[in-house]
């Protein structure tokens, strides 16, 4: 009872303030992707295909990071930004791919078989590579090294989800969503 305590010094507001920006910046990020892919792909169908990936790549990225102990701070939040971008790759390469196969007059759902059958090796060799320029940055030393072991596996795990989520999910919405291709009438 005869002790006063004064906060001298408050730092809890400029986290929550740093953080309300990296997510705010991982939201713009999200949003900036999807315009872009509907910019070269013109087709709203087809776009919803590689957006619906990124959040569940970001949503299996958060179940890894929960069962392995992780907190959101900034550098993980930093990964998931930096990732937003890696992890549409392997869905659009997936999609162009199927969507070759419709334009050569192939049926939607054999098209989204033989055209995510063709493309398997090359998004696991994509993910496989991506993953591997993380892995030093998982084995630094010191304090440096503990602080950026969350970034690496935080970023390694959500380009491992995005391709896994690249070969079973696009696939299945290709087959579900594209449109036969209509041969333009002269």
């Amino acid at each position: 009872a005869s002790i006063d305590i004064a906060t001298l010094n408050d730092r809890s507001r400029t986290v929550r303030e740093s953080v309300n920006d990296v997510k705010f910046t991982l939201f713009l990020a999200l949003c900036l992707v999807v315009m872009v892919i509907f910019l070269f792909l013109r087709n709203l169908r087809a776009t919803m295909i590689p957006a619906l990936s990124l959040p569940l790549s970001l949503v299996g990225t958060f179940a890894v990071m929960h069962l392995l102990g992780y907190s959101l701070d900034n550098l993980s939040l930093m990964a998931l930004t930096l990732a937003i971008g890696l992890v549409v790759d392997d869905a659009i390469v997936v999609l162009e791919n199927i969507v070759r196969h419709i334009e050569r007059g192939e049926p939607v759902v054999q098209a989204a078989i033989n055209g995510s059958r063709e493309i398997t090796f090359t998004v696991i060799s994509m993910t496989l590579s991506l993953v591997a320029v993380f892995i030093p940055v998982l084995f630094l030393g010191g304090l440096i090294g503990r602080l950026f072991q969350t970034f690496a596996v935080t970023i390694g795990v959500a380009i491992l989800v995005s391709g896994f989520v690249s070969l079973t999910l696009t696939p299945m919405l290709c087959s579900r969503w594209l449109k036969p291709h209509q041969p333009d009438e002269k």
